[in-house]
């Protein structure tokens, strides 16, 4: 008889991991697929989300949180500074064939954990939108950052705030901002 399988364990990997470039390719792999799926249509053909040359300046800077299971890389999260108490979090992404099993919510929980420790009070996403049409998966996103305590606060110009991003873009996008206040570390 075999019980569950045990969870995936989620840390920030060594910054030598940059130079393991199997390793670099899984994460792309994960996060371009996990957000093909996520935001259909809303870019150009053959966009990546995420390249081998952003992932191995984020393994170094220590930015990323990996979740692995007894098969490999199954998440991860990126996260940074954005003040001197407030952090964001962002290209979260769970392998498509993980999807479902709380993984996110444990990648997001193990982000605030991590940046808490690090003295942040608030924790912050952005989260790209189709302007003038609903997609599904943002709804889905809108409501599941909601249940995890997020609020939203604000919304900003992908064209003025991100205009390299703009290009790459199949239809005109804004970002919602939204924040959650994290507990005091201790």
């Amino acid at each position: 008889m075999t019980g569950p399988a045990p969870a995936p364990t989620i840390a920030v990997p060594d910054p030598t991991a940059a130079d393991d470039e199997a390793l670099v390719a899984r994460l792309a792999s994960v996060v371009n697929a996990a957000y093909a799926i996520g935001e259909a249509g809303m870019w150009r053909p053959g966009t990546p989300r995420v390249d081998a040359a952003q992932l191995r300046e984020d393994l170094r800077a220590g930015r990323l949180l990996v979740a692995r299971a007894a098969d490999g890389l199954v998440g991860v999260v990126r996260v940074q500074a954005l003040g001197p108490d407030r952090w964001g979090f962002g290209m979260l992404a769970v392998d498509p064939a993980a999807q479902g099993g709380h993984l996110g919510a444990a990648l997001v929980g193990a982000a605030e954990a991590h940046v808490g420790a690090a003295g942040a009070t608030t924790m912050q996403l952005e989260l790209l939108v189709p302007i003038g049409r609903e997609q599904p998966s943002k709804e889905r996103l809108r409501a599941w950052y909601s249940r995890l305590g997020y609020r939203r606060v604000g919304e900003g110009s992908i064209t003025e705030d991100h205009p390299e991003l703009a290009d790459a873009l199949a239809e005109p996008c804004a970002y919602e901002v939204w924040q959650r206040a994290l507990a005091p570390a201790g």
